[in-house]
């Protein structure tokens, strides 16, 4: 209770410290980065150039204990709704193109909130949240304007994915009649493309008002294309091509940042404005032989953590995130707070100072973190579910069936339920580019975890408990000798999955109405019925 009224108090000379300064709320700025590893960016010392996040990391907070889902769909409906994936529908792998569903429409988006508040809210970059029907897409959900891709992938310059995918909505529910098919980004590059829209939508702001951006780029996400001037700057650093190739990457979106935020400066927001920058799972990395959708692999790197993306290990859900704010009372430091994507939504409508509840009245799942992030309070979260799938990790062999997979963390004990996912190796360290990890220890510290069964629902489960405190590489699975706290946090876990709701991902063929060909080969919302 007193952790709560600190908080409370803090909030409160927040909001009385904006409200003296000026009449309008902050301007908030929500950068992603696309399939970023652990161990990629400038600041965790690695050899890729990234000035302008390191100036930005170093000069804000650096969230070191936040966490994501392990894929790109459920992350993004964690942002946009404050609410755990699980809750929807949307807890199992990616959205995939041609079918008929997406974030339920009965969910309120924090663009909504913030619009009804009073602000611009823009769109620029990567949806992957729905587009079977135009209900669906950015502008019906909030956003004021909308260019980028509906999809969840596609080529740097083509923009295809068997079919073409660049668009601009340009008003509120802009759907069918308005929405414009940008033809002419064609053989642009994509990160470029994203980062000049922002800047653009900069330079026209109305300044009277206080504006939203939700900027998450295609980068660093697979195919590994980049214009050779980013990338040839790393020829004589970094020797394998595919980490070099994603550099480059990393250092395009790096420039974009700095253009965004000149472009606030230029235009006298930047004193106001809350700039947060998130991966949206771990970085893909090679996998085991049983990992069937490893290919995806880009160059990223989550050393010093096991795993990557596709798993609810830590290098799968621990994601690089900061916040850089001249509203922040102790700029340059560290949080350790416990912190999770659906934190965001609340956190944006506590810094606009709204009351972080939707009109909807289902529960939030998200806190808000505000005090946390600006005044070095303490996190206001002590768990989070990192996922409740009863379907088998989509990374694995196995299909459907069996008996699921889920992760909770509860203060420093983490419980992994059935197949945390492969691939299950440590990321090498990409300096030295070998592992700190004789292949004799990989495998060894591989065979002694997830020895440990319980019954559930009848069926013998492995479960793996770890200390991510003392042990935040998961190589010491201390189930056997903690059977307590596994009792503890599977009881838990099974009262959570009480208010779960099926999977809505199909293992089935998309809908014959979406192929491309029937729309002028481009990816468009082919149905009102979903």
């Amino acid at each position: 209770m007193a952790q709560h009224t600190c908080s409370l108090l803090l909030l409160i000379g927040f909001a009385m410290t904006v409200r003296a300064g000026s009449d309008k709320p902050p301007n908030i700025v929500f950068v992603v980065a696309d399939d970023l590893g652990f161990h990629d960016v400038g600041f965790r010392g690695t050899r890729i150039k990234t000035p302008n996040l390191d100036s930005l990391a170093g000069g804000g907070v650096l969230l070191e204990q936040y966490y994501v889902q392990p894929v790109c769909t459920p992350s993004r409906a964690s942002f946009m709704t404050g609410r755990y994936p699980f809750r929807y529908g949307l807890q199992h792998y990616v959205l995939q193109g041609g079918h008929d569903y997406g974030l339920n429409l009965n969910e309120t988006l924090v663009p909504e909130k913030l619009k009804a508040a009073g602000y611009a809210t823009h769109a620029v970059g990567k949806w992957h949240l729905g587009m079977c029907s135009w209900q669906h897409t950015p502008t019906y959900r909030g956003f004021d304007s909308f260019y980028g891709f509906y999809g969840g992938g596609e080529d740097y310059y083509t923009h295809k994915h068997g079919g073409f995918d660049m668009r601009r909505d340009k008003q509120s529910q802009c759907g069918d009649g308005c929405s414009q098919v940008d033809w002419d980004a064609s053989g642009k590059y994509s990160t470029n493309l994203f980062a000049g829209e922002a800047v653009r939508i900069i330079q026209d702001h109305d300044a009277t008002k206080p504006l939203f951006m939700y900027l998450p780029f295609q980068a660093v996400h697979a195919p590994n294309e980049v214009p050779m001037s980013y990338e040839k700057q790393y020829n004589n650093t970094i020797s394998d091509r595919k980490r070099r190739i994603f550099a480059g990457m990393l250092s395009a979106l790096d420039e974009g940042v700095g253009n965004i935020t000149k472009a606030l400066m230029t235009k006298g927001l930047w004193d106001d404005t809350v700039f947060v920058f998130s991966a949206d799972n771990g970085g893909p990395i090679k996998g085991s032989s049983r990992c069937h959708i490893c290919g995806d692999a880009t160059g990223s790197s989550n050393y010093p953590l096991r795993g990557g993306k596709h798993t609810l290990w830590e290098g799968g859900v621990r994601g690089t995130a900061f916040v850089h704010s001249k509203l922040i009372s102790q700029p340059g430091t560290k949080r350790f707070g416990l912190m999770h994507a659906v934190d965001w939504f609340p956190t944006f409508l506590e810094i606009a100072g709204l009351q972080p509840n939707t009109s909807t009245g289902m529960p939030l799942d998200g806190v808000a973190q505000w005090a946390m992030i600006s005044e070095n309070a303490l996190s206001v979260r002590d768990e989070i579910v990192l996922n409740i799938d009863p379907l088998h990790n989509p990374a694995s062999p196995k299909k459907p069936g069996g008996g699921g997979d889920a992760a909770l963390r509860q203060g420093s004990w983490k419980l992994h339920v059935g197949d945390p996912g492969p691939p299950d190796i440590w990321s090498a360290d990409p300096a030295a580019n070998i592992s700190d990890l004789s292949e004799g220890e990989l495998a060894e510290l591989r065979q002694a975890t997830g020895q440990f069964t319980v019954m559930i629902a009848g069926t013998n489960t492995t479960v793996q408990l770890y200390n991510i405190t003392a042990d935040p590489r998961e190589m010491n699975d201390v189930a056997k000798d903690n059977q307590d706290v596994v009792q503890r946090l599977l009881s838990r876990l099974t009262a959570l999955q009480k208010e779960a709701v099926p999977p809505l991902f199909s293992f089935g063929p998309a809908d014959p109405q979406s192929d491309v060909k029937l729309h002028n080969n481009t990816w468009t919302p082919w149905t009102d019925k979903c």
